[in-house]
């Protein structure tokens, strides 16, 4: 037969009091605790200096540095962030007759270009946890979408609300023209609230970017003042695209009120 090679271990026969032990018939001789404490320290305070390091740094990492908190790329979260694309430096049209399709006097043609804009909320879906990204909570006043049409929160996105501002204020500049559009939804104290806001967004809007493009200013002829050229580049996204998203990812569903709704005791 094959001879059977193994290894057992076996119980110390005998510890002397220096630390000395016989195992079995061999004989092995082990440090007391202090030395072997004292061989092994430069080992364990390396390890827990590396542990610390690692530590430190992977909370550095996830930590939010004070250029991230002021650099103005950074966009809040929102499920429409994939959309965002620069497109470089954009000079503006900003000649005082400079021609626009979205400027002039009231036509069709000029209120389709508003209204490819502008016109209704383009309401879109966000799930919980894009609700809880963007820093919101959920709460039974929040609009619901029911689960036969897929579920979600009713949301939609802030630059069609600035543009439906603009398009307000523009069509408050023409006097009587389209009094008739707002006066079947609002009386004139609500149209004139309505206004306000709009206003008031806009400024919060403006000043919450606070462009800091330089506009110089010429003589020209004729004029006794300096006149400012608005022609000047500015850092742009891609609206269009944006917009292409928004339409994607909008919800054509019937709102309806789900049993568990409430009611806000005023608007927030």
């Amino acid at each position: 037969m094959p001879k059977e090679h193994y290894s057992q271990y076996s119980p110390f026969d005998e510890v002397n009091d220096d630390g000395t032990k016989l195992l079995g018939s061999g004989i092995t001789t082990s440090l007391p605790l202090k030395s072997r404490f004292l061989h092994l320290w430069p080992w364990l305070s390396h390890g827990m200096l590396m542990s610390m390091t690692l530590a430190f740094l992977a909370l550095w990492a996830r930590a939010p540095s004070m250029d991230d908190r002021t650099r103005p790329h950074l966009p809040v979260a929102a499920p429409a962030n994939e959309a965002i694309e620069s497109i470089g430096i954009v000079k503006f049209n900003g000649g005082f007759d400079s021609p626009s399709i979205y400027r002039g006097s009231p036509s069709p043609e000029l209120d389709a270009a508003w209204d490819n804009i502008s016109l209704n909320a383009r309401p879109v879906r966000m799930t919980l946890e894009q609700l809880l990204r963007t820093g919101e909570k959920p709460s039974p006043a929040l609009v619901r979408y029911p689960d036969e049409y897929g579920g979600g929160y009713m949301a939609t996105i802030e630059v069609i609300h600035q543009l439906h501002c603009l398009d307000m204020l523009r069509k408050a500049s023409h006097g009587d023209t389209y009094h008739d559009d707002w006066i079947m939804h609002e009386s004139p104290e609500k149209h004139r609230t309505h206004l306000d806001h709009c206003i008031d967004m806009l400024r919060q809007f403006t000043m919450c970017g606070s462009d800091v493009t330089m506009i110089t200013h010429d003589w020209v002829e004729g004029r006794t003042e300096p006149f400012a050229d608005f022609n000047v580049p500015h850092q742009c996204r891609n609206f269009e695209k944006i917009l292409n998203w928004v339409d994607e990812h909008r919800v054509h569903s019937k709102l309806v009120r789900l049993d568990d709704n409430v009611d806000l005791p005023s608007p927030p």
